[in-house]
């Protein structure tokens, strides 16, 4: 029972104790701090010495209000000592600090300000409110600025001091018995202060310690975050650089494929006219002579050599007209001579001539001539478009509608044939070099093109490409 009821007295007694703090973190030995850390430390010294310049208009005033009838006028020697005072808070708090800011320098300024505090207390007649004050005014600075122990330490120096003056005080010689009580009860309120003290200073320092870690960490945060923004800033920089590097090599690309595309227009134009003019006369002059030997052939009554020279006649017949239409085909006159319009309606026309498809070609707003790239990638759009109609999609009718409209063209070739899966045409090679190349084409002129197809359903080929400078001729109406 006993040992229950002394753990609940120390419990009780460890709950009214104040928790113990470490103080400023005032530099030790050699240690130097900067910063931040060092314009504290100088505050709280301005603070203290603040705190003893207080002193002298205290003392001051003690010495001109007799309150008791003791009290005595201030001396010459009180007043050497103010002024005294008032130079070493100066001196010490204010200029040596810049020098000199550690432990030990806070630690023996409060033992001064003891000594100080207890010859004006003797100069001015033992005031004892002046006393109260000033020893208060030191335990509160000890507290706010160093450890627990070194606040209790200081306590115990302020009782020592106080208790060595008694015998020089005359109130107390004289009536030791009726001050006793005035004597233990500024004891009791030394110590009273300076638990009070280390709790608001325990409290106050904890406080702070969160305060600063939460500036540290804010801080911190605050430095990431700056170097995530140069990070950022530095990766958007690579990233517009990189982005216009893609530029200038798409456009470089682009310039390239147009290069290759017009080198292959050129060897196109080049191949149709040697065939227009070199194998169509060599043919023309084959049937001619073909003519001629079946004539004579006929003549000279040979039916059999007549039928073969027929045969061969009609075989070179074929391969003209074979011929003029492959020649048609790899660059079309009327593509250069009529435009667009006039060139795609004759390709369509030729292209469904005896067979099953029906081909119309509408048109729809103010038909014009068309820049030169714009109007080969259209006509070679339109032509792979409809040659994939009539080899893969077993339509019964195909449509060509080709759109003038404000600051673009467009054309759509639709047919209601048994249509196709995208994806599947997508792994499929031919069917994906054909979307390919009729992509790169529209690309090549600023445009794109689209594929819209399902089993079943048709399909559809649109080809939407924007202009850049306006319409060079408008076409007839019935052109």
């Amino acid at each position: 029972m006993k040992g229950s009821g002394l753990g609940a007295a120390l419990e009780a007694v460890q709950r009214i104790v104040p928790p113990a703090t470490g103080g400023l973190d005032w530099p030790r030995h050699r240690d130097r701090v900067r910063g931040a850390e060092r314009a504290r430390l100088l505050h709280y010294e301005r603070l203290m010495g603040l705190a003893h310049a207080t002193a002298v208009p205290v003392a001051l005033a003690a010495t001109l209000v007799h309150v008791d009838f003791m009290a005595r006028p201030a001396t010459p020697w009180f007043l050497v000592l103010l002024g005294t005072t008032l130079l070493y808070a100066i001196g010490y708090h204010f200029l040596l600090p810049r020098l000199w800011l550690s432990h030990t320098k806070v630690v023996l300024g409060l033992l001064v300000d003891v000594a100080l505090t207890t010859e004006v207390i003797r100069l001015t007649g033992y005031h004892m409110s002046l006393l109260v004050f000033l020893y208060y005014l030191i335990i509160i600075a000890c507290a706010l600025t160093l450890e627990t122990r070194t606040l209790y330490a200081i306590c115990a120096v302020i009782s020592v001091a106080f208790l060595a003056v008694l015998p020089f005080d005359p109130l107390f010689v004289n009536a030791t018995r009726a001050h006793l009580g005035h004597v233990l009860l500024f004891l009791f309120s030394v110590w009273g202060v300076g638990f009070i003290s280390a709790a608001g200073a325990a409290q106050i320092q904890t406080a702070e310690r969160r305060l600063m870690s939460s500036v540290r960490t804010q801080r911190a945060i605050a430095e990431e975050n700056a170097k995530l923004s140069v990070d950022l800033a530095r990766r958007l920089e690579e990233s517009r650089a990189l982005s216009a590097s893609l530029d200038r090599q798409r456009e470089e690309t682009r310039r390239l494929a147009d290069m290759v595309i017009h080198a292959q227009e050129e060897e196109r134009r080049r191949v149709a006219r040697e065939l227009h003019d070199e194998a169509n006369q060599l043919l023309a002059a084959l049937m001619t002579t073909v003519d001629a030997a079946e004539a004579a052939a006929a003549r000279h009554g040979q039916p059999e050599l007549t039928a073969t020279l027929g045969r061969l006649r009609k075989l070179a017949s074929a391969t003209l007209r074979d011929l003029q239409r492959i020649a048609t085909e790899l660059r079309p006159p009327a593509l250069d001579e009529f435009g667009l319009l006039p060139a795609l309606t004759r390709h369509v026309r030729d292209r469904t001539a005896n067979t099953q498809l029906e081909a119309s070609v509408d048109t729809e707003g103010r038909r014009r001539r068309l820049p030169p790239t714009v109007e080969v990638a259209l006509y070679r759009i339109a032509q792979e478009a409809l040659a994939n109609v009539q080899k893969h999609s077993g339509a019964r009718r195909v449509r060509l509608r080709l759109r003038f409209l404000p600051g673009a063209v467009r054309l759509d070739v639709s047919d209601d044939g048994v249509g196709f899966d995208l994806d599947g045409a997508n792994g499929d090679g031919r069917s994906r070099l054909g979307i390919a190349g009729m992509r790169e084409r529209a690309s090549i002129a600023g445009g794109d093109v689209s594929v819209t197809s399902r089993p079943g359903g048709g399909t559809r080929v649109s080809a939407h490409i924007p202009l850049s400078e306006p319409a060079e001729t408008a076409v007839a109406a019935g052109g």
